[in-house]
């Protein structure tokens, strides 16, 4: 049985529908009450009940930056930013979230930050030009990147099984003692040289050295593999690229008991040795190996080097070849009389030819495997100024710059893991543009997340995650 029972409180008068009914359970009669509203007409019973509407404060960009924090919580690299840079923390994982999810100047960075869900997630990050430019300073400080790498070797790197080396030039108009002319490619140009060590087991970028721009590879090694030392990664295995070939750096890795692999540069004597004595009959069957879809030629022979013995490993790709040779030919062909004929049959045996040396033994089928491990560098070079736009630099001072290059380190280790994560079926810049399509809006006490789409749904299972449908603020 119902009834309606009204209530006087101010001026206004409510209704409320009351219920009897009788619980067996305690042999009593109860009621219930229900709110109707406000009265408009008590005659008619017409009522008017409002409802207070959630207002809707903004809407942010949200997948992106979500995907980004909750996948590097589970790889414990936001605890280890937290652990180093503590009250920084935040500024530096809202820096580096923008450096992988847009990717563009520091300079828009705040525009960034205002329209993204990082804004809620580190609200006392400040990414204000001038704020960015004194932060960047702070993170320069030597002691403190010694700090953040002792901590982060024994984390994400074991490098048991060797360490890559390589360098690359990065050209810029700083005023600086660092910036100094040298050569790019096939340019000279004003630069710094980035020396960058890749944990050759995990592939994880492992350390990082800023030298002089016209600071050789050669006359860094030992250096180098000194600062390693010192976080107690003592090495029995390095993989370096030409660059680092040299009498001296040959005889520290042997004083050093440390096993090399590296290529030979075609102006050493004794490439030239190799070619005119060992290459006549380098296409034969009892040479061929096969490397994935490719076949090659590998011959391996024992050699002096320098007073030791090393291992050197002739390698013909027959594809390389070919295209070599066609340029090769076309480029000389109408020309003859302009060269010497000698110098052009030896270039043409060099097509397709690529000479490692090694200080121990490989089984040719491995040789080419184990070398383009090296690879390893490269691509994270190209991450660094593809993906991560690492040139052209904007700074001003040798600090900001060391800053800035950690900042870039940093977001390299993060790229890297969501790389390894994802595979081959989609880049990281996929990855995020689709997620930054995933809106959320933003209430008084709460974020009410937008539905996904179908691809934003495959890359959350491909990371193991459920999205929320809400979140408090």
């Amino acid at each position: 049985m119902s009834f309606i029972r009204y209530k006087q409180f101010g001026k206004k008068e409510y209704a409320y529908e009351v219920t009897s009914f009788w619980d067996k359970k305690n042999q009593r009669p109860y009621q219930k009450t229900k709110y109707l509203g406000v009265v408009v007409d008590k005659k008619k019973k017409i009522f008017e009940r409002k409802v207070r509407r959630k207002e809707e404060k903004l809407i942010l960009d949200f997948g992106d930056t979500y995907l980004l924090n909750r996948f590097l919580e589970e790889k414990t690299f936001v605890q280890l930013v937290r652990n180093i840079f503590a009250e920084q923390s935040e500024t530096i994982l809202a820096l580096l979230y923008y450096r992988i999810c847009y990717g563009s100047a520091m300079v828009y960075a705040q525009s960034w930050f205002e329209g993204n869900y990082a804004k809620l997630l580190y609200k006392n990050s400040n990414l204000s030009s001038q704020r960015i430019s004194s932060f960047l300073d702070y993170l320069g400080d030597e002691k403190l990147q010694r700090s953040f790498f002792a901590e982060y070797i024994p984390l994400f790197c074991n490098a048991k099984k060797g360490v890559i080396i390589d360098g690359t030039s990065l050209p810029n108009q700083i005023h600086m003692p660092l910036t100094t002319w040298g050569l790019s490619g096939e340019e000279i140009d004003k630069q710094i040289r980035f020396l960058l060590i890749v944990d050759k087991d995990t592939r994880n970028p492992l350390f990082f050295r800023l030298l002089p721009g016209n600071m050789l590879d050669v006359s860094t090694l030992r250096n180098t593999l000194n600062e390693l030392e010192r976080h107690n990664i003592k090495n029995s295995f390095v993989y370096v690229d030409a660059g680092f070939f040299s009498e001296e750096n040959i005889n520290e890795m042997y004083g050093h008991n440390i096993n090399f692999l590296t290529r030979l540069p075609s102006l050493r004597i004794i490439y030239k040795q190799l070619i005119e004595k060992d290459l006549h009959d380098i296409e034969s069957i009892r040479y061929a190996v096969r490397y994935g879809k490719r076949g090659m030629f590998v011959k391996q022979k024992e050699i002096n080097l320098f007073g030791k013995k090393a291992y050197a490993h002739i390698i013909l790709d027959p594809e390389r070849k070919g295209r070599e040779m066609k340029k090769f030919l076309l480029n000389v062909t109408d020309e003859k009389e302009k060269h010497v004929e000698h110098e052009l049959e030896y270039m043409l045996k060099t097509r397709g030819i690529m000479i490692l040396v090694s200080s121990f033994k490989i089984d040719r089928s491995e040789v080419v495997p184990t070398y383009y491990v090296r690879q390893t560098a490269e691509m994270l070079f190209g991450f660094s100024k593809d993906d991560l736009k690492i040139i052209p630099l904007r700074v001003h001072s040798e600090a900001t710059l060391r800053g800035f290059l950690l900042l870039q380190f940093l977001a390299l280790i993060a790229f890297i893991q969501i790389k390894k994560k994802i595979g081959k079926e989609y880049t990281v810049e996929e990855i995020m543009l689709a997620m930054r399509n995933l809106k959320c809006k933003v209430y008084e006490s709460e974020i009410v997340i937008q539905e996904l789409t179908k691809q934003q749904k495959e890359i959350a299972t491909l990371f193991g995650f459920l999205m929320p449908k809400t979140l408090g603020i």
